[in-house]
């Protein structure tokens, strides 16, 4: 009789939990969520951010896409460690944690490879560099490639409406961030569109290579395959937007090139991918 009702009371538990988790997901997923992005309608980009990010936190959560692996899981790092970050300038550091946690990652990973040389693809505002400029040895170069500021030819390969709207703020940069701050003087920049730009001189010299140009699928898998040219055996080549939503081929294309062989792995709570070479 005792094992009878010990067994409906572990029953009746498990209903009231399973209840009470339908509850939560209808209040804060349907009311909370779905129903609070009505009130940005006024502010149509803002709404669209709002689902992106939504959509972003559900497939990491879900699962989907590349397997996530720890940092220290990667790469051997020490108890403690320090890093520099560059001034909270820009959208970076402004509206998204993980994007937030994306900079923190970068500076982690150029702390711990102390690379000698750092290749970057898309320089935009001059954050990511003078962020690697800040987090790596004396003697490190940062190469940044990026659009000539008077840039009117058009690209190589097709681009997002994002991509075109970055060039149209970048035309509006009249300085480098990393110009005004001590550690930029390692930054050496470059111009190009990186489908076009010579990378021989940089063959089997990159220690560290950041993908974080244009975001259509034929720009990323461009680069791409520029970057895996470029990092020598033991470097690594990080990715920035994997698995954000919208008009964005880093995910499509870092799913191919997983299907390869390739071990690539997405760090936590960010939007990066790294490969070990």
């Amino acid at each position: 009789m005792n094992l009878q009702v010990s067994k409906l009371s572990t029953v009746s538990e498990k209903v009231a939990r399973t209840v009470g988790l339908a509850r939560a997901i209808l209040v804060a997923g349907t009311l909370g969520g779905n129903l609070a992005t009505l009130l940005l309608l006024r502010r149509p980009s803002a709404a669209l951010s709002y689902v992106q990010y939504g959509l972003f936190g559900w497939r990491m959560i879900a699962r989907q896409g590349l397997p996530l692996r720890q940092f220290h899981d990667l790469f051997p790092t020490p108890l403690q460690v320090s890093v520099e970050l560059s001034p909270t300038t820009g959208y970076l550091t402004l509206l998204d944690a993980n994007y937030t946690k994306d900079v923190l990652y970068l500076a982690l990973l150029a702390r711990v490879l102390a690379p000698k040389t750092v290749f970057e693809i898309g320089t935009l505002h001059g954050y990511t560099a003078l962020l690697f400029a800040l987090n790596t040895p004396p003697e490190t170069t940062v190469y940044t490639l990026d659009l000539p500021l008077d840039a009117q030819i058009a690209p190589a390969l097709s681009t997002t409406v994002v991509d075109n709207a970055h060039v149209a703020s970048h035309a509006r940069v009249s300085q480098y961030l990393y110009e005004t701050h001590p550690a930029g003087s390692k930054v050496r920049q470059l111009y190009g569109d990186s489908a076009r730009f010579d990378f021989s001189p940089y063959h089997d010299a990159v220690d560290l290579f950041f993908v974080d140009g244009a975001h259509s699928y034929e720009y990323v898998r461009s680069d791409s395959l520029r970057a895996l040219s470029c990092v020598h055996g033991g470097g690594v080549i990080a990715w920035h937007d994997y698995g954000r939503w919208g008009v964005n081929g880093v995910s499509r294309w870092l799913h191919e090139l997983a299907r390869t062989g390739r071990e690539i792995y997405r760090l936590p709570g960010s939007s990066l991918a790294i490969l070990k070479v």
